[in-house]
């Protein structure tokens, strides 16, 4: 770990454009986990420059180059306690305008994941039908991005019922991710419907989801 943020001071001095192709080459290696400390120190450097670059390249033809655009928005600058982050003002409106015209499902994934980071409440409406994407990597990042788009305080009905469907899903990961938002995330669930979805998922086939269904007592 001590390597990786020295990697990443050292990316630091780096001048953006040079910052945005080293960061494009980490973006670039699909399927391999990697360390990304161009794309850290982008995301460290929360200025005008930056943002507009990362604007600049959610808008290109190519897919990796929306891709990059959508992380580097995803955790450009620290976020508040609301959330939000420097440029999340002008970032959400344009991540979500991607929304309609994205149709590669590794993009919506970070597009999505890049509206929950930046606590996109606005955009919940236009996030939800996500929820019954075809591609599973879509639906995962739904239900880890819900419970930073509604309202802290009470859940909207909708949003509770994605939550559930997607307790559901045929992945493990949506299924935990879901689960443990509706369990720790979220406030003003529906009782009788969690321990509809809990009794469900005692006998899940993964292993962690068994775990938090069999550990949490919701009375119906």
């Amino acid at each position: 770990m001590v390597e990786f943020w020295d990697e990443v001071v050292v990316a630091g001095k780096l001048s953006t454009a040079e910052l945005l192709t080293a960061a494009q080459l980490e973006v670039n290696q699909d399927g391999v986990e990697i360390p990304v400390p161009h794309l850290v120190a982008l995301q460290d450097r929360a200025t005008q420059e930056v943002f507009d670059a990362a604007a600049r390249v959610l808008a290109s033809e190519d897919s990796r180059a929306r891709e990059l655009g959508a992380r580097v928005l995803r955790e450009l600058g620290p976020g508040d306690e609301a959330g939000r982050r420097p440029f999340s003002s002008e970032a959400v409106p344009l991540l979500t305008g991607r929304l309609s015209e994205e149709h590669g499902p590794r993009v919506l994934g970070w597009i999505i994941s890049a509206l929950g980071y930046n606590a996109a409440r606005e955009s919940l409406d236009e996030v939800l039908p996500f929820a019954e994407h075809p591609h599973w990597r879509v639906r995962f990042h739904v239900a880890a991005a819900l419970p930073a788009l509604v309202d802290p305080d009470q859940i909207q009905p909708r949003a509770a019922d994605a939550l559930m469907a997607l307790c559901r899903d045929d992945y493990a990961e949506t299924r935990y991710y879901a689960l443990y938002a509706l369990l720790e995330e979220v406030a003003g669930v529906d009782q009788d419907e969690l321990a509809h979805a809990i009794t469900a998922l005692r006998e899940d086939p993964d292993e962690q989801i068994r775990a938090m269904a069999r550990a949490r007592h919701v009375d119906a």
